[in-house]
C-alpha cells in the first residue's frame, strides 16, 4: 500500500543489501564499511524509514546480553586438555580482546574434537583455527576467515612458518651441528609449512634428518624424541615444532643424560613464554597480532589484508652459548 510505513525489508531492497547488513548499517553495528551505512542511511532517509525503538534495541544487543553480536573463536583440537596446555591460543584470546574492547561485540569460545556438522546459529563472524579444508565447505553461512591457510576462497591471516623453519634450519647448521633430528606437527598446513622451510635447508646443505610427526603435545614429542635417541644416539641437534613439542624433547634429553646445548642443540617454535621460561631458542610468531588482524577484518571488510606475518628466531641457551 502506498502510506504503509517502509520496513527494513524495504530500505535493504533499495540499498542492494541484505536485511541483515542494513541493520548493522543503521545502528552502527560493526560488519559494514563505512560507504554501506552511508549508502544505507541515505535511502532510509529518503524513504522515511524509522526504526521501532524495542526492535532497535534488540538489533544493537543493548536489551538483553543474549542478543549481542558475537564473534566466534572456532577450535578443532582433539586434546581435552588443549585450553590449559597450548598457550598458542591463550594468545589467540589475547589478541581478540584487545581488539574487540571498543565494541559490543561478544566473544565466544568453542574447542571442538572434530569439526562440527550444523551450524544452526551462526555467529556475525568466525575465526577458524586447526580446520580441514575438507570441513570449512565451499560458502560458510558467516563471515569466516583462518588462522592459518585454509580452503580455497577462504580468507586467512598465518605467520611467516616457512621462513621460520627456514631460520630454525640455518642456525643448527651454521652453528655446526651436522646429525639433526626433527620432531614436527601434525598435517596442518601451519606444521607442514614449517616443515618444509626446515627441510629445504637441510636438504640443501646435505644434511640428512632423522624425523618423526608429532601432534603439538608434550607426550607425543617425548616419545617421538625417545624414538630419535634410539635410532640416531649420535644426534647433536633437534628441531620441535612448537614449544610445548620442545618440552617433551627437553624432557626425553634430560633423561638419556645428553647436555644441552653441548650434547645437542634445541630449537623451537613459537616464542611463547614456555620458551622464555626454559631459556629455549624459538621461532617468534606474532599471534597476537595474527588474531587481531582477523578480527578486525571481521568488524570491517574494507580493512587491509596483512598478509604474511614476519617470524624471527630468538636465540636462548638451548642452542646457543655465546
Amino acid at each position: 500500500m502506498e502510506n504503509e510505513r517502509p520496513k527494513l525489508a524495504d530500505v535493504a531492497a533499495a540499498a542492494g543489501v541484505s536485511r541483515a547488513t542494513a541493520s548493522r548499517a543503521l545502528n552502527g553495528m560493526p560488519g559494514t564499511t563505512e560507504a554501506v551505512r552511508d549508502k544505507v542511511r541515505a535511502v532510509a532517509a529518503r524513504l522515511g524509514f524509522e526504526p521501532h525503538a524495542a526492535a532497535r534495541a534488540l538489533a544493537t544487543g543493548r536489551a538483553t546480553a543474549g542478543t549481542r553480536e558475537r564473534i566466534e573463536v572456532l577450535i578443532v583440537d582433539p586434546d581435552p586438555e588443549a585450553m590449559s596446555v597450548k598457550p598458542y591460543y591463550g594468545r589467540v584470546l589475547t589478541g581478540a580482546m584487545r581488539v574487540l574492547a571498543d565494541h559490543d561485540v561478544a566473544l565466544q569460545v568453542r574447542r571442538v574434537a572434530a569439526p562440527p556438522g550444523a551450524d544452526d546459529d551462526p555467529p556475525f563472524g568466525r575465526v577458524l583455527i586447526n580446520m580441514p579444508v575438507a570441513a570449512v565447505g565451499p560458502r560458510p553461512r558467516t563471515r569466516t576467515i583462518a588462522l592459518g591457510a585454509s580452503a580455497p576462497g577462504i580468507r586467512f591471516v598465518a605467520p611467516d612458518n616457512d621462513g621460520g623453519g627456514h631460520q630454525a634450519a640455518d642456525h643448527l647448521i651454521v652453528t655446526g651441528r651436522r646429525r639433526i633430528g626433527a620432531v614436527f606437527g601434525p598435517a596442518t598446513p601451519c606444521a607442514l609449512e614449517r616443515k618444509a622451510g626446515f627441510l629445504r635447508v637441510t636438504d640443501g646443505a646435505g644434511r640428512a634428518v632423522a624425523a618423526v610427526d608429532g601432534d603439538f603435545t608434550r607426550a607425543r614429542a617425548y616419545a617421538a624424541a625417545r624414538e630419535l635417541l634410539a635410532r640416531n644416539p649420535d644426534l647433536d641437534a633437534v628441531f620441535a615444532a612448537c614449544d610445548v613439542s620442545a618440552l617433551g624433547v627437553l624432557q626425553a634429553l634430560r633423561e638419556s643424560g645428553r647436555r644441552v646445548p653441548d650434547d645437542v642443540a634445541v630449537v623451537s617454535f613459537d616464542g611463547s613464554a614456555i620458551a622464555e621460561a626454559a631459556d629455549l631458542s624459538s621461532v617468534y610468531m606474532p599471534v597476537e597480532e595474527e588474531a587481531a588482524s582477523a578480527v578486525r577484518w571481521l568488524l570491517d571488510p574494507a580493512s587491509p589484508n596483512p598478509g604474511r606475518l614476519p617470524t624471527t628466531l630468538t636465540l636462548r641457551g638451548s642452542s646457543w652459548n655465546g
